[in-house]
């Protein structure tokens, strides 16, 4: 090859790879955060699942590189926050922060306007929240076998307040009542708030509440706690036995927290934001934070793990709300 041809091939080449540079740098995503990420939390502002997921965003933003943006979308028992995550574009920057609503809610509404596990992937989650029972503290009941002796000896004369139909205070009772052969009242409030404020009034007999709530009240006089509803003693309430302890073994009920993006996010995406999350609720300040609020994770756990777990919570809670009647619809 002689010198001028040796020249051209290289022009040749050189012009050749300068085509070929867009088209290689549009092939290549950009890596993932490149823009902000909007969390949706489909509860009004200032609620727990509200704080517990502005926690974990602040921290995992860090992580990321990118801001977090809190997306508060309430209304017609999470769903109006939910369709909106389901029909987002599935690229990782539309996420869902939902609580057990989100795994009862095909039972108590008759048609959704989404798939609850159908449209989403899971991503982690972020921490349970035990309930506990309270009742007065003018009340007869001083420990969990005298509560119960209290509902047998007065059949459908007591009842419980919850947040509304549906919710963790309205389901708990419900199992409650189931397990120990008892007939108790459904007092719906808009809220809990309400609900304790007219237990502290003694209006009603009792509430079981996520302990975000109650335990304040707890620690202050206005309430009495006779079991916590989980494994092993919450930390906000170390002095309260589980109801295992206290005499009832197997019954346990939590609300929680978790992280879900729409169905069809890259795996990698999904995998990427798992991992930084287990990074965050493994720092002290944030586990701290967390359990000031009655929040606690004993372990991380991957997105398969997490949907296996929204799978039995809605298969546990199923027949409990079939059995009370409940529904939205």
């Amino acid at each position: 090859m002689v010198a001028g041809e040796i020249y051209l091939s290289r022009r040749m080449a050189f012009a050749a790879a300068l085509l070929a540079a867009p088209f290689a740098a549009r092939a290549q995503p950009a890596a993932y955060p490149a823009r902000p990420v909007r969390l949706t939390v489909p509860y009004p502002a200032g609620g727990t699942t509200d704080v517990v997921a502005r926690i974990a965003a602040e921290a995992l933003s860090s992580r990321l590189g990118q801001p977090i943006v809190i997306d508060n979308r309430p209304g017609a028992g999470v769903t109006v926050g939910t369709t909106f995550v389901a029909r987002a574009a599935p690229d990782g920057y539309s996420l869902l922060a939902t609580t057990l609503a989100h795994a009862t809610n095909p039972s108590l509404f008759k048609s959704l306007p989404y798939d609850s596990e159908g449209d989403f992937a899971p991503v982690g989650m972020i921490g349970l929240t035990p309930c506990v029972l309270v009742v007065n503290p003018r009340s007869e009941a001083r420990d969990l076998a005298t509560f119960i002796a209290l509902l047998r000896a007065e059949p459908e004369r007591h009842a419980y307040g919850s947040a509304g139909v549906g919710s963790p205070m309205h389901l708990a009772p419900e199992l409650l009542a189931q397990m120990t052969g008892t007939t108790v009242r459904h007092v719906p409030y808009r809220g809990e708030a309400p609900a304790l404020n007219d237990l502290v009034a003694g209006h009603i007999t009792f509430a079981i509440d996520p302990v975000t709530a109650a335990a304040p009240l707890v620690r202050a006089g206005a309430l009495r706690a006779l079991a916590v509803a989980s494994a092993r003693r919450a930390g906000i309430l170390p002095d309260v036995p589980t109801f295992a302890e206290a005499g009832l073994a197997g019954f346990e009920a939590y609300t929680w927290t978790v992280v879900m993006a729409p169905r069809g996010t890259p795996p990698e995406v999904v995998e990427r934001l798992n991992r930084e999350l287990g990074a965050v609720l493994r720092i002290p300040e944030v586990r701290g934070r967390l359990a000031e609020l009655g929040v606690e994770m004993e372990r991380v756990l991957s997105p398969a793990e997490t949907g296996d777990f929204i799978r039995a919570e809605a298969a546990k809670w199923a027949p409990i709300v079939r059995a009370s009647g409940a529904s939205l619809d």
